[in-house]
C-alpha cells in the first residue's frame, strides 16, 4: 500500500476501479461491464454534444439530457461521480450528500443501486481532499472532460493501457494531452488515485506552486515553468523526498503539521483558501484541542437529543441518565454488527437505508464510552446541558420508553440558545470529537463565558457568510451583488417559499460588509400604503392641527447622507402591492442610479420653500415580489426601467439543498422523496400555463427545518405536505378540488 496511510481505504477502492473499469471495462458497483466504449459514446451523445440545450441546476438537467441514454450509460454516469467524489471530504460535502447523488443517478436507468457494495459505505465519508466550489460549480466540466478523456482512452489498445498505468509520469503526460484537461481539478484526482506515491492529495495548483515557493531549498533553485503542471509535480515530489530525508522516513503530508505551517503564509499572500481543512480561522483547530485536551484528556465528545422538543431533559437531570428510543430493537448488544442493526431498523421503520438512525443506536451502545463527555440538546438551536458518562450501555425494558440508558453525571448550567451561523446537526447522536472549535464554543455558551477571542464569528460580513444556507450559486450570489452595487435597485422575484426575505437580507449584510442595523431599513407595501407614508406628507397632531412628518424613505436617505461611505439598504417587501406612482412620486426619477446626489437635488410635493431632496448614492433599494399573487396589477413600466430584476427559483435538487437538508439530519431517503415529489409537482405547476405557470411553483423553504424539530423522517415530511403545501395547492386550483385532492394523494403516498 502507498505511503499515505490515512486514505488507505480509498486507495484500495482506486485500485479496485483501476483493475475492474479501466483494465476489464467493468463495473465498481456490479458485474455488468459499464466502462466501455459504447457507453461513453451514449454519454457523449446525450451530454457532452447537448450542454447548450437546457437550462437549470445541475442534477435535474443532466436528468433531462440522460433521459434517452441507455440504462448502462446511465449507471456508467453513477460511477463517474463515485470517482470524482472519492477523495473529496465530509467537510466539502457529506458522505450522505455523495452517495445520495450517485444512487439518484444510477437510479434513472430504472434499476436500484446494489446494496452491500463496500465501495458505497462509510468510504464516503473518508474524502481527503477539499477541492472547494468550483470543483462543483464546474462540475460539468470535469464531467465532460472525464468523459471525453474515457473515450480516448477506450480507443487505445489492451497494451497501452497496461503500459500507462505501470509508468506514473507516462500517465499524466497522456491526461494532460487530452482535450478539456487544462485547469480541471480532476486531473489531480485521478493521478492521486492512481499513482499516490508520485502525486499529492493537492487539487490545488496554486497550493502546489505555494508548497515549492516554501520549501525552495528542498528543490533547488532552479527556476519552474508554475504553468507547466508535470514540472510542478515533478517537483513537488522532489521537495517530499528531501522533507522525508530530515524526517528519517516518516510520513510527509503538507497539509498536517508541521509542514502545513510553513507554506500557508506563501499560499495565504496568494489569497490561497486551504483545501485540506475546513474553514477556520488559522491555528483554531489546535488551540481547541489543546483545551479539550488540557481540561478533559483524551476522551470522545458527542452530542444528544433530549428527546423531540427536549421533553426528556429533566427527567435525565433528574435520574442521571442519558437514553435514546427505538424500544422494539431490543438489547442492543444482541447485533454482530452494523449492517445486522441496519437491516432490524430498515424492517421496523420501512425505509430500506435507515443510515443516521443506524449511526445514531450503534454509538449510543459501541461507541460512547465510560469517561466521554455528551452535551444535551433540543433541536439544532438549544443546548440543555453537559455531562460524563459512568456507565456502560444497558437496555432497560422497563421503562415506559427510550429503554437503552446510560448513566450520567450531569453538570448544572443554564440552558442557552446557540447562534444560527453555529447551529449543529439535527441527528440524534453525533460524534463531535472532530469538531473541537465548535466544542469549545458551546462550552462558553453553557458556563456564561466570553467567547475567546476569535471564536465568534467576525465583525465583516462576506459572501463566504452569506452563502451558508442559502441555496445559491455563488456566481448567481455574486451576479446579484454586482447587480445592486452598480445598478442601486434589484428586485427579487420568485414563487412563494423561495426565501426572498432571508435571501434579501444577506444581500444587504454583505453589500454593507457587516451586520449593521442602522444601515438598514425594511418596509412592506401594502394598497394603502401612500407617498406620505413613504416619503413625506402632513399629518394630525394632538392638539387638532397638522404636522409636516417625513416619511421612512426620507428620514433613511437622511441618516445615509450622513455616512456617504457606508453602503444603505432600504428594502420593500410586496413592492409590487403597492400603487406604484403614488407612493414613489417624484422619486421614481431620483432613484435612478445616474440621478443621485444634490447635483439633482429637487423641491418634494410639501417641501417648504427652498427645500430641495435627493437620494444619497450609498442609498440601494431591494424590492421583494411574489410572482404568484394573483391580487397583483402590472408592474409600473416606468419602475420596471429603473430596476433590475433577479428571479429566485426553488432550490429543490441542488447541491446546497441536499446538503442543508442532510446535515440537518433528513434522512437521504427523505431528501430523494422531497426532491422527486416536489420536482414532479413544480413540472405540472409550469405545465399549467393557462392558470398557473414558473411563477406558481412551490419554494424550498417549506422544508428548511426550523431548528427545533427533533423528528425530520416521513412523518415530519407529510406535516409539512397537510398544513403548507396542500392548502397552497387548494388556492391554485380552487375551481378543481378533485384534481388537488389526487395532487395531495400523490405528494403523501
Amino acid at each position: 500500500m502507498a505511503r499515505y496511510h490515512a486514505a488507505e481505504p480509498i486507495l484500495r477502492a482506486a485500485q479496485a476501479w483501476k483493475e475492474r473499469c479501466l483494465l476489464r471495462g467493468g463495473s465498481v458497483f456490479g458485474e455488468r461491464p459499464l466502462w466501455t466504449a459504447e457507453n461513453f459514446r451514449a454519454l457523449d451523445r446525450y451530454f457532452v454534444q447537448n450542454l447548450s440545450e437546457s437550462e437549470g441546476r445541475f442534477f435535474p438537467r443532466l436528468k433531462v439530457q440522460l433521459a434517452p441514454a441507455p440504462a448502462a450509460a446511465k449507471q456508467l454516469a453513477a460511477e463517474l461521480f463515485w470517482v470524482m467524489y472519492l477523495v473529496v471530504s465530509s467537510s466539502a460535502q457529506s458522505g450522505a450528500s455523495k452517495l445520495l447523488q450517485i444512487r439518484q443517478v444510477w437510479e434513472w436507468s430504472g434499476e436500484p443501486l446494489p446494496e452491500g457494495s463496500p465501495y458505497l459505505g462509510e468510504i464516503m465519508d473518508m474524502g481527503v481532499a477539499h477541492p472547494g466550489t468550483a470543483y462543483q460549480t464546474h462540475r460539468w466540466r470535469e464531467l465532460l472532460f472525464f468523459i471525453t478523456m474515457m473515450q480516448d482512452w477506450c480507443a487505445l489498445p489492451p497494451e497501452r493501457h497496461d503500459a500507462l498505468l505501470k509508468d506514473p509520469w507516462d500517465f499524466a503526460a497522456w491526461i494532460e494531452a487530452r482535450e478539456h484537461a487544462k485547469a480541471r481539478q480532476l486531473r489531480h484526482v485521478l493521478l492521486f488515485l492512481l499513482f499516490p506515491d508520485q502525486f499529492e492529495r493537492i487539487l490545488s495548483g496554486s497550493h502546489k506552486a505555494a508548497i515549492i515557493k516554501a520549501f525552495r531549498e528542498k528543490g533547488g533553485e532552479a527556476s519552474i515553468d508554475y504553468k507547466d503542471r508535470l514540472a510542478v509535480d515533478r517537483r513537488l515530489l522532489m521537495v517530499r523526498e528531501h522533507l522525508e530525508e530530515d524526517a528519517a522516513g516518516s510520513e510527509v503530508d503538507f497539509y498536517e503539521a508541521p509542514w502545513r505551517a510553513t507554506w500557508r503564509h506563501e499560499g495565504a499572500d496568494a489569497g490561497i483558501v486551504d483545501a485540506g481543512s475546513a474553514p477556520i480561522r488559522s491555528g483554531e483547530a489546535d488551540e481547541a484541542t489543546a483545551w479539550f485536551k488540557g481540561r478533559f484528556g483524551d476522551v470522545g465528545v458527542w452530542a444528544l437529543g433530549a428527546g423531540e422538543g427536549g421533553r426528556l431533559w429533566s427527567q435525565f437531570e433528574k435520574d442521571g441518565i442519558a437514553a435514546i428510543g427505538w424500544d422494539a430493537l431490543g438489547d442492543l448488544t444482541e447485533y454482530e454488527d452494523k449492517e445486522a442493526l441496519r437491516a432490524a431498523i430498515s424492517a421496523l421503520s420501512g425505509q430500506p437505508n435507515a443510515f443516521n438512525d443506524t449511526l445514531a443506536v450503534w454509538e449510543f451502545s459501541r461507541g460512547m464510552q465510560v469517561g466521554d463527555i455528551v452535551i444535551a440538546k433540543k433541536g439544532r438551536s438549544r443546548l440543555l446541558g453537559w455531562g460524563e458518562i459512568v456507565g456502560e450501555y444497558q437496555f432497560q425494558p422497563e421503562r415506559s420508553e427510550y429503554q437503552h440508558v446510560r448513566l450520567v453525571r450531569w453538570h448544572a448550567v443554564e440552558p442557552v440558545e446557540i447562534p444560527r451561523d453555529r447551529w449543529i446537526t439535527n441527528k440524534t447522536l453525533t460524534d463531535f470529537g472532530p469538531y473541537k472549535p465548535w466544542v469549545r464554543f458551546a462550552f462558553q455558551l453553557m458556563e456564561g463565558r466570553k467567547p475567546i477571542e476569535g471564536q465568534t464569528p467576525k465583525a465583516e460580513y462576506t459572501i463566504e457568510h452569506a452563502l451558508q444556507d442559502l441555496f445559491i450559486p455563488r456566481p448567481a450570489y455574486s451576479e446579484t451583488l454586482n447587480a445592486i452595487s452598480t445598478r442601486k435597485n434589484v428586485i427579487l422575484q420568485g414563487p412563494p417559499g423561495v426565501g426572498k426575505t432571508f435571501v434579501a437580507r444577506r444581500i444587504a449584510w454583505t453589500l454593507i460588509g457587516k451586520k449593521d442595523a442602522s444601515c438598514l431599513e425594511m418596509v412592506q407595501f401594502h394598497q394603502s400604503y401612500a407617498y406620505e407614508d413613504f416619503v413625506q406628507g402632513w399629518r394630525p397632531t394632538e392638539s387638532g392641527g397638522f404636522t409636516l412628518r417625513n416619511g421612512v424613505f426620507y428620514e433613511f436617505c437622511r441618516h445615509a447622507a450622513d455616512r456617504p461611505n457606508d453602503p444603505f439598504v432600504f428594502i420593500i417587501d410586496e413592492i409590487n402591492r403597492g400603487n406604484l406612482s403614488r407612493v414613489f412620486g417624484e422619486l421614481l426619477m431620483l432613484i435612478e442610479p445616474d440621478k443621485r446626489g444634490q447635483d439633482f437635488a429637487i423641491p418634494l410635493v410639501y417641501s417648504r420653500p427652498g427645500e430641495r431632496f435627493c437620494v444619497p448614492d450609498n442609498v440601494h433599494i431591494l424590492g421583494l415580489m411574489n410572482t404568484a399573487d394573483r391580487s397583483l396589477a402590472m408592474v409600473d413600466y416606468a419602475l420596471r426601467r429603473r430596476f433590475t430584476f433577479v428571479t429566485i427559483e426553488p432550490a429543490f435538487g441542488s447541491d446546497e439543498f441536499h446538503g442543508h437538508l442532510l446535515a440537518a439530519g433528513v434522512e437521504p431517503d427523505v431528501v430523494r422523496l422531497i426532491d422527486d415529489r416536489l420536482g414532479a409537482l413544480n413540472e405540472k405547476i409550469r405545465d399549467d400555463s393557462k392558470n398557473l405557470g414558473p411563477g406558481f411553483e412551490i419554494g424550498h423553504s417549506y422544508f428548511v427545518p426550523t431548528g427545533d424539530e427533533e423528528s425530520l423522517d416521513r412523518a415530519w415530511y407529510r406535516g409539512v405536505v397537510r398544513t403548507q403545501i396542500a392548502p397552497l395547492l387548494r388556492e391554485y386550483w380552487f375551481d378543481q378540488p378533485a384534481a388537488v385532492g389526487t395532487l395531495v394523494d400523490e405528494l403523501l403516498a
